[in-house]
């Protein structure tokens, strides 16, 4: 009974019937949560206000990682969020904890003790506090901003900060205090495991109690696997952190350190911090303020060819964030969506190294960048020439925003795990769950639902494409609505009894919360059978080999850059484009193909052009083939161009969509459906 899927008939036994359990309760299990290991002043009985967050973690399987010292054991953990005794989640104090799980005892509504050894404090609040403001003290004082008092940092707007970042915001006074003081509140947290030096990456955000979106928000500790089988603490090491680094030297791997925040290259954030900075919806130019964000291990989808994989001493990397989000509100709402693919985390895990992808500029000529007298496999950075010929190094990501425009669009609440998807093409997908409060967040519990995000890259659909698009779930995922609570920080896995399930908070109207999984059918998570919605996202382009970069937007007569151009379609037969506010009264979809890729206009005579204002480069429509144009009364001045007009729905057979619709002061809404 205990590990199938109960339904109403009693004594009968089905796997098609999700059944939620509870994996660990500070009501159900308060004495084993009273018993935590290396207790501190603030978590001595942690877990018996809220449980929160929890996801089990392998942390490899070998000891010494790719280079083992003994036989295979199993590294399997429960992690979670827990908050002392009188705390909810509407103030939690939460610290984090983990057990080693025995996955042969584990039996769904069990006890936490039965199948989980004691609890460990991985690190406490204050412990993520100190050394925040010591990394926050460090950094600025090295740049030339000594801080007023430890962890306060006043900064003139619209600078940008070696080992930060940008400060700006939109409505940012002329000084902008950074605050890093206070207890902070942990909101997302991702482990990835480094077989390099059988370490462990802990990806988490927090929101401090002065924060403002000059503020960032997401940080990494690295520590040995050692710590977690001798079960450790984080505490109980001083870890002042490092001294943020550029080196190709990893961080040690002897003890825990804490590595700061994490940051994009210069060229990332400088080049679409110049393209947003006179606009109103880039709320922030500082990109992890937002706490919404999920990092993975890549699955080895994206940089075999190039070498990015741990053999080669990469270890690559997928993450989706929300790097701006809503104006007037002082908190970060996630209304936009940005991806990007790292060759390597583990040289220095708190500004990875970009996935930039070659793109050979003879055009018409020795067509692929890849195989054959062109680029060889494993070359391990991308080059501005070999062989005699030149490339441009495009970075591999996909960025979106005001997405909670639109009635199909996105307001998210947290981001899950970053699992592989399924197939569509060479490369096939990531998925990752979400959950979503409506528009601003006011509905709370009521709304606190799960979509899946799905992540796919194009640029072998197009030579000269260098990026990635996402889509979403129209609606709610498959899975049951309880009317006792809400659902919050997904996580998709099989562990530890090989069943497929989610693993979340639930959150119940008096805030609540415990640790909770929902078994769930593939279905559930598969796009099959679903309608799906996506947005041509902002990608990249660059002047020249070597030269600087801009941001390549769909085409508006002010210069604006609400949309980009391209999008995928993820094997789905039929699209509709909505085209959303202030669209006049046409657009243009261009319907291409992998073998027509060559025709004009090819992606690839972007680059080489030089960019328009702002730094962005609005390609010129070209109408002569493959284009289907829509024309509307009603969309113009009814009233005031705010017409949110679509197109008829038409056959797009998983291709690639090119998108350009006049002067539209939002994003291009696709609604994509059939298999």
């Amino acid at each position: 009974m205990s590990q199938g899927y109960i339904t109403e008939e009693i004594g009968k036994v089905t796997l098609n019937q999700p059944e939620v359990v509870t994996l660990l309760s500070p009501i159900r299990d308060a004495q084993y949560l009273k018993s935590l290991q290396n207790p501190t002043s603030t978590a001595p009985d942690a877990g018996l206000g809220v449980i929160d967050n929890p996801f089990f973690f392998v942390a490899g399987h070998y000891p010494g990682g790719l280079s083992p010292t003994g036989a295979p054991e199993d590294r399997t953990y429960l992690l979670w969020f827990g908050s002392p005794k009188g705390t909810t989640n509407e103030k939690p104090q939460f610290s984090v904890f983990y057990a080693k799980v025995h996955p042969e005892r584990y039996v769904p509504n069990a006890p936490a003790e039965t199948w989980l050894d004691p609890p460990v404090l991985l690190v406490s609040y204050d412990q993520i506090s100190s050394d925040v403001v010591n990394w926050a003290d460090n950094v600025f004082t090295a740049a030339g901003y000594t801080p007023s008092s430890p962890g306060v940092i006043n900064v003139p707007n619209n600078v940008y900060v070696a080992n930060y970042g940008y400060v700006n915001y939109h409505g940012a006074p002329s000084t902008v205090t950074l605050n890093f003081t206070g207890t902070p509140e942990l909101k997302q947290l991702h482990m990835v495991y480094d077989m390099l030096d059988d370490t462990v990456l802990m990806y988490f955000s927090i929101v401090v109690p002065n924060w403002n979106p000059g503020t960032k928000a997401q940080y990494v500790y690295k520590f040995p696997v050692s710590l977690l089988k001798s079960q450790q603490s984080i505490n109980q090491y001083a870890v002042s952190g490092l001294t943020p680094t550029t080196t190709s030297t990893p961080p040690p791997n002897d003890k825990p350190y804490f590595l700061g925040g994490l940051k994009f290259d210069s060229t990332v954030e400088q080049t679409i911090g110049n393209a947003l900075v006179s606009f109103i919806w880039g709320n922030t130019l500082q990109m992890q303020s937002a706490p919404q964000f999920a990092i993975s291990f890549d699955w080895y989808k994206l940089g075999g060819f190039m070498g990015y994989k741990p053999s080669n001493g990469f270890l690559p990397a997928i993450y989706v964030g929300n790097p701006v989000y809503m104006v007037h509100y002082n908190y970060p709402h996630g209304n936009s969506l940005m991806a990007i693919a790292f060759a390597d985390i583990h040289k220095n895990p708190a500004q990875p190294q970009i996935y930039y992808q070659p793109i050979i500029t003879n055009y018409g000529y020795s067509f692929p960048a890849f195989g054959g007298t062109q680029l060889p496999e494993n070359l391990g950075s991308c080059p501005s020439s070999y062989g005699g010929n030149t490339y441009y190094c495009i970075p591999i990501l996909g960025f979106a925003g005001l997405l909670d425009t639109f009635d199909l669009g996105l307001n998210i609440d947290k981001f899950g795990s970053i699992v592989p998807g399924e197939s569509f093409g060479i490369h096939g997908t990531y998925a990752i769950p979400i959950t979503l409060p409506p528009r601003p967040d006011w509905g709370g519990i009521s709304s606190m639902r799960m979509k899946v995000l799905y992540i796919a890259p194009i640029f072998h659909q197009f030579q000269g494409y260098g990026g990635l698009s996402f889509a979403w779930t129209r609606d709610s995922v498959e899975i049951p609505y309880y009317p006792e609570m809400g659902t919050c920080r997904p996580y998709l896995t099989t562990l530890p009894d090989g069943k497929l399930k989610v693993t979340m908070g639930g959150y119940h109207a008096d805030n609540y919360i415990d640790g909770i999984a929902i078994y769930l059918d593939k279905s559930a998570i598969s796009p099959k059978g679903k309608t799906l919605v996506t947005v041509p996202p902002l990608i990249f382009g660059q002047t020249s080999p070597g030269g600087s970069y801009y941001v390549i937007s769909g085409y508006n007569s002010f210069n604006t850059i609400y949309r980009g151009v391209v999008a995928h379609t993820f094997g789905k037969k039929y699209a509709r484009v909505y085209l959303n506010i202030n669209a006049i009264n046409a657009g243009f979809v261009n319907i291409y193909t992998r073998y027509r890729s060559r025709s004009a206009p090819d992606l690839q005579q972007m680059y080489g052009n030089s960019p328009s204002s702002n730094s962005t480069y609005q390609p010129v429509l070209e109408g002569n083939f493959g284009t289907l144009v829509y024309a509307t009364d009603y969309s113009y001045n009814m009233p005031y161009y705010l017409g949110y007009s679509r197109t008829s729905k038409f056959r797009v057979d998983g291709q690639v969509l090119w998108v350009n619709i006049r002067q539209s002061s939002s994003p291009a809404f696709i609604e994509l459906e059939g298999d």
